[in-house]
């Protein structure tokens, strides 16, 4: 892996050949001018604007992803002339900026803790030539986004051969399901900052192979660069790309910016160094272990270097991947009931709070996981659901909701008359999961909880068991109405959702408790479910309750009450009167 030669002769013929095209007068040579132990620093930024039409609605978004990137070159060798380089991105999480409906912001509605969704570090290593490209080939992307997506990470890459000012090269990139031809041209010399740089704009053509294609339309995708002329690399980037995608019921238009400025670069010693080379083949060799499936060696290998190496350059990112690869052993092979138990717990943490992060996708990611591990550890679930202590029939309840056998239905109806309202309401909210329908007279009894969770849970399964016009439904609102006065946030959220559900269309009596609920809610953030809420019962499109209010003041009065019969006056017995005589 390493050059044969001596460091100053590699890093002498690196340094020729960046430097002989230009002084042949061949144009401008795009080349790496490096030397191992260099560290560039790029702070980057990422907006992508979604705007979505959808009969006569339209939502847009506009999310930002704030990164530092950073290029470490390992090691060099002349033959071929090539770098290795160590590329770690850092995220600061995405950041949803603007939120709106119709035109209206409605951003306010969106908790600030939902706003950010964090996103982990990323480190890879691969040997590259002088001009950035990897000698290795990645592999083919597998869908049409990832093909966008790889176009426009090689439009970062510089051109293959010698230009001059106003000089164009073309080249063809071929990733299966997509084609793209991508032109730079060298527009002018001009200086960024203190540092001359050669300006180059690049554009990207795209040709879909797929037939018939997809419904996708590029708009733009192009870029504007500064090279430094003295080899060194990127001084900024900027690229655009406008993507609009159709289909029969929505039209969905992205706008995605990237801007990248270069912001520092230093030289570590011989020291440094060659603690950064001893890092990155104790990386090297466990990811070469976790390719072969063997996960337990590659585990065992980051746990050394983040016992020897707990705050160094990369270990952040190697923790991440060290998780990763735990996860991946934990969905691949049985293990102990209390690593089972300790996982199961972290994966029901991380599932909540991307839940009130309100992230879709990080949570299927999540249930994914929870899908392998319970599948593979079946046998030990079942066992915990009947455990006599609570916490595990608790956890176990969790799990069984991912388990795609019939006996995990089964068992979970058993455990929502489990002695502990906590395992009741896990396994209620687990059925709902499930989308496995219950008896009326077992939703009935849930909804008579002592616990304002399992109430909660049981508004939500019954959601999913009865149905607007089923003869429960009747039956079932008046508790549902009555459990909009808890004083748990989710169990009034699930409630009004279910009442909006299952009430007959048109019930003032419903739309009269829930617009009652609505104007007592002291949290601002579910105010636009009780209006949602109230729309589905009424009809009625209002962004507050005024509306309703006047539509239930057209709504015939409820019938007074019937009262309970008074239990019949006590009297004094009737005296005889004494005979006469």
């Amino acid at each position: 892996m390493r050059s044969r030669l001596p460091r100053t002769l590699a890093a002498t013929a690196v340094a020729l050949l960046v430097l002989a095209p230009a002084a042949l007068g061949q144009g401008l040579g795009f080349r790496y001018r490096t030397q191992a132990g260099r560290l560039r620093v790029y702070e980057t930024r990422i907006r992508t604007e979604t705007t979505v039409r959808a009969g006569d609605k339209t939502v847009k978004t506009i999310k930002e992803i704030p990164l530092r990137r950073e290029e470490f070159v390992a090691d060099t060798k002349a033959d071929p002339p090539s770098m290795r380089v160590v590329t770690q991105e850092t995220p600061a999480g995405e950041r949803l900026l603007a939120y709106e409906e119709n035109g209206q912001n409605r951003l306010d509605s969106i908790p600030e803790a939902n706003r950010l969704r964090p996103m982990p570090p990323l480190l890879a290593a691969q040997w590259r030539d002088l001009a950035g490209r990897p000698q290795d080939k990645p592999p083919a992307p597998t869908g049409i986004m990832q093909a966008i997506d790889q176009v426009q990470a090689d439009m970062r890459l510089p051109p293959a051969k010698p230009l001059k000012p106003g000089e164009s090269e073309s080249r063809e990139l071929d990733l299966g399901v997509v084609k793209a031809t991508l032109t730079t041209k060298f527009v002018e010399q001009a200086a960024v900052g203190s540092v001359p740089a050669a300006i180059l704009e690049v554009k990207a053509a795209l040709t879909f192979t797929a037939n018939p294609p997809p419904p996708i339309q590029i708009e733009k995708m192009e870029g504007r660069m500064a090279w430094a002329t003295d080899g060194s690399g990127w001084l900024s980037v900027q690229s655009n790309l406008i993507l609009i995608e159709k289909s029969a019921q929505a039209e969905q238009r992205i706008v995605r910016t990237l801007q990248e400025k270069f912001t520092e670069q230093t030289d570590v010693d011989a020291a440094e160094l060659a603690k950064a080379r001893t890092q990155l083949e104790q990386l090297e060799a466990a990811m070469t272990k976790a390719r072969t499936d063997d996960l337990d060696a590659a585990i065992e290998t980051l746990d050394t270097f983040l016992r020897d190496y707990p705050t160094g350059r990369w270990s952040t990112a190697v923790q991440y991947i060290h998780s990763n690869l735990s996860r991946r052993r934990l969905v691949t092979k049985e293990v102990p009931k209390p690593r089972l138990r300790l996982m199961l717990r972290d994966l029901q943490a991380a599932r909540d709070q991307a839940g009130a992060r309100g992230g879709p996708e990080e949570i299927a990611q999540i249930d994914q996981a929870i899908r392998q591990v319970i599948t593979i550890n079946a046998k030990a679930i079942f066992e915990d659901a009947i455990e006599p202590d609570p916490i595990l029939r608790d956890l176990a309840a969790f799990g069984l909701a991912f388990l795609d056998d019939p006996q995990a239905g089964a068992r979970l109806k058993a455990m929502i008359k489990d002695g502990s309202p906590q395992v009741q309401g896990t396994a209620a909210v687990s059925l709902a999961v499930r989308g496995d329908t219950v008896a009326a007279d077992d939703l009935a009894a849930l909804l008579k909880s002592s616990d304002e969770r399992t109430r909660g849970a049981a508004a939500l399964l019954i959601a999913r068991s009865v149905k607007k016009g089923d003869p429960q439904a009747v039956a079932l609102l008046p508790p549902l109405i009555e459990n909009l006065k808890v004083s748990n946030a989710w169990s009034r959220l699930n409630t009004a959702a279910t009442i909006a559900a299952i009430a007959p269309t048109g019930s003032a009596a419903s739309a009269r408790a829930v617009l009652a609920a609505c104007k007592a809610e002291k949290e601002p953030r579910l105010k636009p479910a009780y209006l949602d809420a109230l729309k589905r019962i009424t009809g009625v499109e209002a962004a507050d309750t005024g509306p309703f209010e006047e539509w239930l003041k057209k709504q015939p009065a409820e019938p007074p009450k019937p009262e309970e019969p008074k239990p019949p006056a006590q009297t004094e017995p009737a005296k005889t009167p004494a005979p006469k005589g």
